[in-house]
């Protein structure tokens, strides 16, 4: 970036005289009650005290004012918070109980904790403010990177779990969530506040290919009747038809180089996207829908020649390789639009409590009925009412636990799209969805931001606000459309019975020219947040029509902030193929770790076999590798926030797939559901806390460096570690064990941490462990979450080390518990003595006295168990 442009943010400012107090510092400030706002020739730099932990900074410059946006992700008001202004000629510290504020002379930022120990620190190098902007962006904010892992920013199909120097672009695709919060092994989060695309450690170096080459990408060109000219021209344009060029490149430097690929403009359906180096692939990108960038990553070395092949078959342009350094060691937040820098700064002393954090800055996540933590059945789809009530009958029939059941698309009339139910196919949905309730099921429909119905339309006066005029997505940014949208929504689905929505291609699929207007200003300033406010749309209005109901909606986007609206998301239309399940593990702890603890994924894959648009495996029903690969991605579905299976142009119920797998299915979801109190308790936590329930190894071991890269392993609530199995015929599986000691939870042996072990995992199995000092409720074997059981929870202890545990119930599917209408039961394990003490929590809504809680313990590995009927009163027993 040229001198002139880094001077634009730097506060390279004239000496001036003190306005309203007295100040050493170089330039000008402002004090107020909750912020301190520094004044120069060319940059005014407000930093605002959210609370003790929070910093708020904006940077604009000088006579300028920010876009006027509405603020549609933050929640918390500045608190009354003690703080400190300190002051020097070269720098002025805020200080606060947990953090100490640096500005230094230059308009550079550093964030230390309350020992001094430095947390991150700005860098003018990549910082600017233009509205001339010499390539794609307005703003951009650059940090130095540390000695750290970076986790967060969304959902990408790139399978890299550590951000750290990556070029990453956050845009909204199928498949791919851009959300701008970011989490550090260090212990502290950056919210990015600008709704616009933005690239992430933007790439400054690129790799250049000559204009065509004569060699396919493996070197092996199959035979042909030609002469040896007409040879090499056949091999020249297979490579054209393939959009296949090749080069070679010298790093200068030895390390790890990241890489970023521009492929196209706009996402599109089908195209290969493959970057090899001394045919090691970096980056392979076959799904159906292609976004438009690409990341990867490769140790080189320098001085080595290497060979460079990058393929961008069925791309509107040409298409570009970029990279980064192994020493850019910064992390970069630049923004296609805006006037002003603005993010959030925070600080907790683990991830867990910067996460918690990040929750009261952005919204308090909703408790879900308690259905919602079981097995969701959904396929592409029902075609009739009579389709969806035989299988709902079935799975009751077979005894296949079951709590939601769901209804894709095209149920509305042909030729349309909206929500409006085809009465041919569907004649009675308020019947269907009361036979469903009568069989223990809640019924979750389909439904797009996009309709396609002007009668519909016409008459909910929206036919005007389409964004575009061939575009049938509304402007949910118009509050009047948000209204008029939910009450489309209440009269064709929720008078009828319908439980739940998901908001399907909120991204949004078919998206409009980034120069239309909204209600609120250009898409290209809000593109990134138009999920959430179609997803408010839904919440608030169900919130008004059914005030004491739970929300909840399935969305195929998210934002920041769109926790607190219900929202469960999933990684969109994925292909069947091993590669991209492993890329689901990494895809959806960086969307946790982003801040939104609900995530999901279509179980066995959205396109699956040759019959649905995915030619790797012949027929998703008897093929044995699909049907391993479907079975490997249920036991990940297993330990996934939400449990849900789905597949295009398919029948997925899990008697389809033969014996074996249906045997390992219902082993999987009986075992789901014996977590339940488990679950929900997790949960509790997720609402009052602000955890996850599935989260990255670092999450709970952030110095632990053997954790950082690792991404086929992840915890499950605060005790549970589970490894995944990625690939094909693997029957053993390494596991890395952090320290202290863990027990097999199938085997119940016990095994020492900080080390890696090779564990057993079979066809029906996955390894699982249990952290020594863990406590965790079991329930029996039941049908749907709620179902009432006279059997005692199994209350297990894993021993080794003390233990504590907060046990919740309330009525399962109210508000009711927002008023108090919860309990807690909490247990306590002291290790030297084997003692349990079981004491009463918060809430009232349990009555012990009246009707005793049942429990059986269990001392895991020593065969030792003790009964308590448990009345309210303190219980202490020994084992």
């Amino acid at each position: 970036m040229p001198t002139t442009m880094r001077i634009i943010i730097g506060l390279v400012l004239l000496h001036s005289m003190i306005t309203g107090c007295q100040s050493k510092f170089i330039h000008e400030i402002q004090k107020n009650d909750n912020s301190v706002t520094i004044l120069g020739d060319s940059v005014t730099i407000k930093l605002e005290i959210i609370d003790e932990s929070i910093i708020h900074v904006q940077k604009s410059l000088k006579g300028d004012r920010a876009e006027g946006l509405p603020n549609y992700v933050t929640v918390l008001e500045p608190q009354n918070v003690a703080w400190e202004l300190k002051q020097s000629n070269e720098q002025l510290v805020i200080s606060t109980a947990k953090l100490n504020v640096v500005v230094n002379s230059d308009g550079t930022i550093e964030y230390k904790n309350i020992d001094g120990e430095s947390l991150l620190s700005e860098t003018n190098e990549l910082t600017y403010i233009t509205s001339k902007p010499e390539g794609r962006n307005m703003v951009s904010q650059a940090f130095v990177a540390q000695d750290e892992a970076l986790y967060g920013l969304g959902q990408y199909q790139s399978g890299i779990m550590n951000w750290k120097n990556v070029p990453v672009r956050l845009e909204q695709f199928n498949q791919e969530v851009a959300i701008p919060f970011l989490v550090s092994t260090k212990n502290y989060g950056i919210y990015w506040n600008n709704y616009s695309i933005t690239d992430f450690n933007p790439a400054q170096h690129e790799i250049a290919f000559p204009e065509s080459t004569t060699e396919t990408q493996s070197g092996v060109v199959e035979k042909v009747d030609m002469d040896v000219e007409n040879v090499i021209k056949h091999k020249t344009t297979a490579n054209q038809e393939k959009n296949i060029r090749e080069t070679t490149f010298i790093p200068e430097k030895t390390g790890m180089y990241t890489f970023f690929v521009e492929s196209d403009k706009l996402n599109r359906m089908k195209g290969e996207i493959r970057v090899t180096i001394d045919r090691d692939t970096i980056i392979d990108y076959s799904t159906i829908w292609v976004p438009t960038c690409f990341s990867g990553r490769k140790e080189l070395e320098a001085g080595k020649e290497y060979k460079v092949v990058f393929q961008n078959t069925g791309a509107a342009m040409a298409g570009s390789l970029h990279y980064n350094e192994p020493d850019f060691n910064k992390t970069v937040f630049s923004s296609e639009v805006g006037s002003v820098i603005d993010y959030y700064f925070m600080h907790g002393s683990t991830p867990a409590e910067v996460l918690a954090l990040n929750h009261k800055l952005t919204g308090q996540t909703p408790l879900f009925n308690k259905k919602a933590y079981g097995f969701w059945q959904c396929r592409e789809r029902y075609h009739t009412q009579a389709e969806l009530l035989e299988n709902a009958r079935e799975m009751r029939k077979r005894n296949i636990p079951v709590d939601y059941i769901i209804q894709d698309w095209f149920y509305w009339p042909e030729g349309t799209k909206g929500p409006e139910w085809d009465r041919a196919k569907y004649p009675d949905p308020k019947a269907m969805a009361d036979e469903l309730h009568d069989l223990n099921m809640l019924l979750m429909v389909s439904v797009w931001p996009q309709v396609n119905n002007d009668p519909l339309l016409k008459k909910y006066d929206l036919l005007q606000y389409k964004l575009g005029e061939k575009n049938h997505n509304l402007d949910f940014f118009n509050e009047g459309v948000r209204e008029r949208y939910y009450k489309m929504l209440s009269d064709s689905m929720f008078q009828f019975g319908v439980n739940s929505i998901w908001l399907d291609g909120t991204e949004p699929a078919g998206r409009p020219n980034l120069d239309q207007a909204t209600a609120v200003g250009s898409f290209r300033a809000v593109n990134n947040i138009y999920s959430l406010v179609v997803t408010k749309a839904m919440y608030e209005g169900k919130e008004k029509e059914y005030p004491n109901e739970r929300i909840l909606n399935l969305n195929r986007s998210a934002f920041t902030g769109q926790q607190r609206y219900g929202s469960v998301t999933w990684s969109g239309d994925v292909a069947s193929t091993w590669e991209q399940f492993a890329e689901q593990i990494s895809a959806g702890l960086n969307f946790t770790m982003a801040g939104l603890p609900y995530w999901s994924h279509d179980i066995g894959g959205f396109f699956r076999d040759s019959n649905s648009m995915n030619p790797v495996f012949d027929n998703q029903y008897t093929n044995n590798e699909f049907v391993e690969l479907l079975a490997r991605w249920f036991q990940f579905g297993a330990f996934s926030p939400v449990f849900r299976i789905h597949g295009y142009v398919s029948e997925t119920e899990i008697w389809r797939y033969g014996q074996a797998f249906e045997d390992m299915a219902r082993k999987f979801i009986d075992l789901r559901y014996k977590l339940m109190p488990y679950i929900y308790s997790e949960a509790w936590k997720i609402n009052q806390q602000g955890h996850v329930l599935m989260s990255p190894l670092a999450y709970y071991y952030p110095t632990d460096k053997n954790t950082w890269e690792i991404k086929d392993q992840l915890f499950f609530g605060e005790s549970i570690m589970v490894g995944l199995v990625t690939e094909y015929q693997q029957r053993e599986k390494e596991i890395y064990l952090p320290q202290g000691e863990w027990f097999n939870f199938w085997t119940e042996q016990k095994a020492s941490g900080g080390t890696t072990v090779t564990v057993e995992a079979p066809f029906d199995s996955t390894p699982v462990f249990v952290k020594a000092g863990s406590i965790i409720p079991t329930g029996p074997k039941i049908q749907y979450a709620t179902q009432a059981s006279a059997e005692p929870l199994r209350i297990k202890i894993y021993p080794g080390k003390d233990a504590e545990y907060t046990l919740y119930f309330d009525d399962n599917e109210t508000r009711d518990y927002e008023k108090g209408e919860f309990s807690e039961v909490r247990f306590k394990y002291t290790e030297t003595d084997q003692k349990v003490t079981v004491t009463k929590g918060n809430g009232t809504y349990l009555n012990f006295t009246e009707a005793p809680m049942d429990f059986t313990f269990e001392l895991v590995g020593t065969g030792k168990t003790s009964d308590l009927s448990f009345n309210g009163d303190e219980s202490v027993f020994n084992f």
